[in-house]
């Protein structure tokens, strides 16, 4: 008979945390849907180009503001640690393993540990969450310069010059910067779906709104 897991309800995200992870989302949605009204190939949304300007700029400023207030709360509070360059290697073994069990038809098994007389996790985090975080910071770095780019090109030209360089089909280099800003968004997309697709699985989904979980913890 196989042993059942014991497991504690530990606070695994804090309320400040919370609100500036959905803050986050909820300017990313408002960008993405004003962003891609503002194509002139995705009219999905049916907003007036118009309209979805000065919103999109808007919310571009604060967006930028809270995610660089998020990133220095996410160093201060040491949640970074579990995020570390030095753990790219543990989480690219962890992704691997991913895939072995999904070919194989395995269970992964559930790394996130947590030990009470420490009163702190021994492992916060499925590994592979440490790509994904990298992922989301590349992502975030390229559209938002790309996007400062574009709204102030006399102060960025260096930034329209550069990515002009590595994508130089178009005749000007603003035009170069905006195909990479819609690709990025896209990609943002993309990633989105992976990281709600992966709390779903390892069903951490309810802490990011109760900011709680029932942890497995360290016999």
């Amino acid at each position: 008979m196989k042993k059942k897991v014991k497991r504690l309800t530990v606070v695994r995200h804090s309320k400040f945390f919370i609100v500036l992870h959905w803050l986050i989302v909820v300017e990313m949605l408002v960008l993405l849907i004003t962003g891609f009204s503002l194509s002139e190939d995705f009219t999905l949304f049916g907003i007036q180009r118009g309209t979805a300007r000065p919103f999109h700029i808007v919310f571009g400023l604060a967006w930028l503001g809270t995610v660089v207030f998020f990133l220095y709360y996410f160093v201060m509070s040491r949640e970074y640690d579990w995020f570390r360059l030095s753990r790219i290697g543990y989480a690219l073994d962890f992704f691997v393993q991913e895939i072995r069990s999904f070919l194989t038809g395995k269970k992964v098994h559930e790394p996130i540990k947590y030990d009470p007389q420490a009163g702190d996790y021994v492992e916060k985090i499925v590994p592979t969450e440490v790509l994904a975080w990298w992922g989301w910071f590349l992502l975030w770095v390229i559209i938002g310069l790309s996007g400062l780019a574009l709204l102030f090109p006399d102060t960025f030209g260096l930034v329209n010059r550069i990515f002009n360089f590595f994508v130089a089909d178009y005749g000007e280099p603003a035009a170069s910067t905006r195909a990479v800003h819609f690709l990025v968004a896209v990609f943002i997309v993309v990633l989105g779906a992976i990281h709600a697709y992966a709390a779903l699985i390892f069903n951490v989904w309810k802490s990011i709104f109760l900011g709680t979980r029932e942890e497995p913890v360290v016999e």
